[in-house]
């Protein structure tokens, strides 16, 4: 673009740094930093509110300058660090924007259980500032936390007191990479022991009553719901996978779906279909004569008619999550070995999680398969 069109597309205003669109009418900012020109839209054509954003748009800039040159010099605060993993887990384009959001709310856990860690020196947080923190956090109720002006227990689960640590200890990395620090105070911090979940699965009889109480549920996606529930048992895929299923992932001349990933932009997997999977796909794709853009599944989630259909079924209480459980053990009850079972899930460490979650299930198998051992 030349020099005279760029002129004649923004139109100067009285405000330093601010001008306006001449064509859509709308206010944008422009700031120079280290010699470049930032601009921003301030996505409004009202002169008083344009110059509010503009007001936060040069406060943002000079602050990521301001802390920018603290990390580069080593004097930063825990704050600075703060705002460098956040900037880190945002620019992850092998992230899904869940599992950013599960990462990014450990900072927030963090600013309501340790408030004045934000503004510290880096170079001031001990070890034993560390442990004193943690202490509180496992303290299971004992403490009471701020929260939006009022006040509420803290009860930390184990699982988030491990993302916890593991969060705290990463700002500190950060320090020590920046010369701030030379050792990581949370180093040491000793993480809380996760109990496996006990799994408290149906029976087939049941699972089947199950199915058959959503489905006639009577509600007007109880089909719906029912073919959810069916295929996230048949394929084993999480209930945000399932969500982002269309029908150009199935082949049906190969047998095989691709189920996509959500935890990151490369854990999709293509995994064969089990004989149930494929005639639950056969059905729904005769009597929709789908796009092979359309949804495989018309509602994204049934909690509340699978809660309810359990209840009727006489089996515990099931989440979206345990009928990936439940196509696990159907597999081991199959004979299907675990590494490969590991491999459909989706499990990047060759087996390892598969084994601690439903080892004793292949155990308890085995002994029943040897009792029909005859010599």
């Amino acid at each position: 673009m030349s020099s005279s069109v760029k002129e004649t597309r923004w139109l100067p205003t009285s405000v330093p740094n601010l001008l306006k669109n001449r064509q859509s009418g709308s206010y944008y900012g422009r700031v120079k930093v280290a010699g470049k020109q930032k601009w921003r839209s301030l996505e409004t054509t009202v002169l008083a509110v344009a110059k509010l954003r503009l007001r936060d748009f040069e406060d943002e800039v000079k602050g990521a300058v301001n802390r920018i040159a603290a990390v580069d010099s080593g004097q930063m605060t825990v704050g600075d660090a703060i705002a460098v993993y956040e900037d880190a887990v945002k620019a992850d384009h092998r992230l899904k924007a869940r599992s950013k959001e599960f990462r990014l709310r450990f900072i927030r856990l963090l600013d309501r259980t340790w408030p004045e860690l934000r503004l510290a020196d880096i170079r001031r947080v001990s070890e034993s500032d560390c442990r004193e923190w943690l202490r509180k956090l496992t303290a299971n109720g004992s403490q009471f936390v701020p929260n939006g002006g009022k006040h509420r227990r803290l009860s930390a689960s184990h699982t988030t007191v491990n993302g916890a640590i593991d969060c705290v200890r990463r700002l500190f990395e950060i320090g020590v990479e920046k010369g701030a620090i030379y050792r990581n105070p949370a180093a040491d911090l000793e993480k809380a022991r996760v109990r496996a979940k006990k799994l408290e699965l149906p029976s087939r009889a049941q699972f089947t009553q199950l199915v058959a109480a959503v489905r006639t549920a009577g509600s007007r996606q109880s089909r719906d719901c029912g073919d959810l529930v069916e295929g996230l048992v048949y394929s084993g895929a999480r209930i945000g996978e399932a969500a982002l299923l269309r029908w150009r992932h199935v082949d049906f001349e190969k047998g095989l779906i691709t189920i996509p990933g959500e935890k990151s932009a490369t854990s999709h997997r293509t995994i064969p279909m089990i004989p149930a999977l494929r005639q639950l796909l056969e059905r729904l794709h005769a009597e929709r004569k789908p796009k092979p853009e359309d949804s495989i599944f018309r509602v994204h989630e049934a909690q509340k008619a699978l809660t309810s259909a359990a209840e009727k079924a006489g089996c515990h209480r099931m989440t979206h999550h345990d009928l990936r459980h439940f196509f696990a053990t159907l597999c081991i009850e199959s004979g299907v070995d675990i590494p490969t079972i590991s491999r459909w899930l989706g499990h990047a460490d060759g087996g390892a999680l598969a084994m601690r979650t439903y080892g004793h299930l292949r155990q308890e198998h085995s002994v029943e398969a040897a009792k029909k051992v005859r010599i």
